[in-house]
This record gives structure tokens, C-alpha cells and sequence, in this order.
């Protein structure tokens, strides 16, 4: 049962991954991100690029999908965990847990390699990350937020 599942879950990943793929560039300036511009982060290092965030982008918005981002990076995925408000939901629209979330992460890394870096785009409604994996290359994952009594907090996302 499970292994028909894994196999879904992976044919409708690969499936989104092709629809919502970009051909964005990082930006190559080495100026800290700001609330005000998306940032662009490889591995640790931060840059950004010229194109504008909307204002209804709280600074605590793009500093959380940051951490969860960085969390990635460095694939200490029980950190970035933590960035997921109680009942967060994935790819496939289910609550994940901490074991759920942990073997989506890892067959990830295992289908297109771990995330190398990324760039932050926010709207009134949603964040929309570009992220970078070896074998495929940039793609786009979109995260809603939601407050919580403790800031903002990740309430769901198509793809790690």
C-alpha cells in the first residue's frame, strides 16, 4: 500500500516539478536581503536582485521562509520542520508530520538532488520560492503563511 502511494506522490511531484519550472537566474550581487527585495541564497550566502516584493511582505514573512529555505539547504530537515505552522499540509493537500515530512524530504534529494539554493518572491497571498536541484535544474514551490500566537508560520506548500 505504501509503496503505490510513494510511487503517486513521486509521478505527481515530477509531474508539477515539469508545469512549474523557470529558467530564473540567480542574482550574483552579495548585498543582504532586505523585506523589500527577493532574496537569492546559495548554500548559506545571501543576495538579492532588483525586482520589488509587494509591501503586504512583512519582514517576519520573508524571515520565515527563509530559515525553513536555509534549513533545506543545509538539509537539517527537522529544523525546517519547525517552520511549519500545527497542521501544515504538502504536496498532496495531507497534514504532515515530522515522518511525513522527513521521507518527502529525502526522496526528494534522492529524485532531483538536495536544494542548493533559492530566491524569494512574495504576494499578497502566497510565497513562490525558485529552487535549485542538480538534475532538474530551477523550479517553483508555493508556500501560504499564516499567523500564529508566535509570528508566521508555513500553513502549506507544494513541494520541499
Amino acid at each position: 500500500m505504501k509503496r503505490p502511494a510513494s510511487r503517486l506522490l513521486s509521478g505527481c511531484l515530477l509531474a508539477a516539478l515539469a508545469a512549474c519550472s523557470g529558467a530564473a537566474t540567480p542574482a550574483s550581487q552579495s548585498t543582504p536581503p532586505s523585506h523589500n527585495t527577493p532574496a537569492s541564497v546559495a548554500a548559506g550566502s545571501a543576495a538579492t536582485d532588483a525586482t520589488p516584493v509587494p509591501s503586504a511582505a512583512t519582514p517576519s514573512v520573508v524571515a520565515v521562509v527563509t530559515g525553513y529555505y536555509r534549513a533545506i539547504v543545509v538539509r537539517n530537515y527537522r529544523r525546517a520542520f519547525g517552520y511549519l505552522a500545527p497542521g501544515a499540509t504538502g504536496p498532496d493537500g495531507s497534514k504532515l508530520t515530522l515522518r511525513s515530512f522527513l521521507q518527502l524530504a529525502q526522496m526528494l534529494d534522492g529524485m532531483g538532488g538536495p536544494v542548493t539554493r533559492f530566491s524569494i518572491g512574495v504576494s499578497p497571498s502566497e510565497v513562490v520560492m525558485t529552487l535549485y536541484r542538480a538534475k532538474y535544474g530551477p523550479y517553483h514551490s508555493h508556500l501560504r503563511m499564516t499567523r500564529t500566537r508566535h509570528g508566521w508560520a508555513i500553513s502549506s506548500l507544494d513541494r520541499i
